[in-house]
């Protein structure tokens, strides 16, 4: 073996040691990493090979390949223009280190983690973005084809989102008719200056101001001013001074007429039981008499009535004739 061979095969061997040493300085052979894809409909310009996947500001893998998914997933016949096969294709790894073995993939995307791609700053460099939003908000889309890798969806970045948004107000701007709203609008105009000009509304403004220099005319002709004082004197007068003492004197009296009250209404109601008493006991003298008096009638009236029968019995004292006989 000559010398020159030896010399080759050593810088051969060399070249396949360093390309070792780098492979494995790198960690693809100790740490490789989940594999996990995603699909875009945006550009994603600013992503690359290597670059940085991030949840929450913490490197947790890279990109390992960007692609189209009409190369990578072959549409078939007819669906060649299908939106969903205009995305562009983003692979990735994740170490599971990073977010821990036990991390429940399908669950958290069911709960809404999504991936995103952020800019960094203005270099117009970018990385992916994992973070969790509303799932109403951002569904899964279907796709339909088997993935290679687990699928997790995608959301728009941020300046896509401003994007569409101006988009959306710039469509809606278009639709409007600027020709007629000018047209309404000098109207208008118009119309308001025919109205504060010669209308309805001078017409009020003019009376307004009548009104208000008649109103003028009138407070200055009343003098207030001297009706307050008239009105000031009248209340500190001395006839106002002699109603108010007057007042006094009889909220005292009819006080002191009140305090007396309960005293002669138990004095009438003690005048009121003796009126009672005494008219019991005359009842009780007078029944004997009335009950006398009955008898003593009773025996005139019966006396009368024998009289009226046989008169001479008062006079000779004969008895009666028997019934019947004749005189």
């Amino acid at each position: 073996m000559t010398a020159a061979l030896r010399v080759g095969m050593f810088v051969f061997a060399g070249a396949i040691a360093l390309l070792a040493l780098l492979f494995f300085l790198s960690g693809a052979v100790l740490h490789p990493g989940t594999p996990y894809e995603t699909y875009f409909q945006e550009s994603v310009q600013g992503l690359d090979i290597g670059t940085a996947v991030k949840f929450r500001g913490v490197t947790i893998g890279k990109i390992t390949d960007i692609g189209l998914v009409a190369a990578e997933y072959p549409p078939p016949d007819g669906a060649q223009n299908q939106k969903v096969y205009r995305q562009v294709v983003v692979r990735f790894t994740i170490d599971p280190k990073k977010l821990g073995r036990t991390t429940n993939i399908p669950n958290a995307i069911a709960h809404g983690l999504r991936v995103q791609i952020e800019p960094q700053g203005i270099t117009g460099l970018a990385y992916l973005e994992l973070s969790y939003v509303s799932p109403q908000q951002y569904p899964i889309a279907s796709i339909p084809w088997a993935p290679d890798s687990t699928f997790i969806p995608s959301m728009p970045s941020t300046l896509t989102q401003i994007q569409d948004a101006a988009e959306q107000v710039m469509s809606s701007l278009s639709k409007v008719d600027l020709g007629k709203i000018v047209t309404q609008f000098s109207t208008l105009i118009t119309t308001l200056t025919n109205e504060v000009t010669t209308g309805d509304a001078h017409q009020a403004v003019a009376a307004a101001n009548t009104l208000l220099t008649n109103l003028n005319t009138t407070l200055n002709a009343t003098d207030l001013p001297a009706t307050t004082a008239s009105i000031r004197n009248l209340a500190s007068g001395p006839q106002t001074v002699q109603i108010l003492a007057q007042l006094n004197k009889t909220t005292a009296q009819l006080a002191k007429i009140s305090a007396q009250l309960p005293a002669l209404v138990a004095s009438s109601q003690a005048t009121i039981n003796q009126a009672n008493e005494t008219t019991a006991d005359l009842q009780a003298q007078l029944l004997p008499m009335l009950q006398d008096m009955k008898t003593t009638t009773a025996n005139l009236r019966e006396l009368s009535s024998e009289l009226s029968r046989n008169p001479s019995q008062v006079i000779l004292s004969a008895p009666p004739p028997p019934d019947g006989a004749t005189k």
